[in-house]
C-alpha cells in the first residue's frame, strides 16, 4: 500500500523528533515519475554549517519500509553533518 503524502509528513516528523529532537522535517513532496518514493525536506540543527538542509529520497511502499528507509537516511545525515564530538 502506497502512503499518502500527508500520512507520510505526519509519520515523518514523528520518527525524526523521536530519533533525534536534531532533525526537523519542512516538507514532504512526490518524486517526478516514481510513485514509490517520496523526498523529505530536512533540517539539522547543530550542523557545521547552519543552516543545514538536506534532501533525502525515500519509499513509501508501507509504514515499515517507509520508516525503515527514514531511520537508516537520519543516521547517515547526521553522520555526514555533525562533528564526531556532536554525534
Amino acid at each position: 500500500m502506497t502512503l499518502t503524502i500527508d500520512s507520510i509528513t505526519a509519520m515523518s516528523r514523528a520518527v525524526a523528533a523521536d530519533y533525534d529532537p536534531r532533525l526537523h522535517v519542512m516538507g514532504v513532496v512526490s518524486t517526478d515519475g516514481e510513485s514509490g518514493r517520496v523526498e523529505l525536506l530536512v533540517t539539522i540543527d547543530g550542523c557545521h554549517t547552519e543552516p543545514c538542509v538536506i534532501m533525502l529520497n525515500v519509499t513509501r511502499l508501507g509504514q515499515a519500509a517507509f520508516e525503515r528507509d527514514l531511520r537508516e537516511k537520519f543516521r547517515d545525515a547526521l553522520s555526514s553533518h555533525l562533528a564526531p564530538a556532536e554525534r
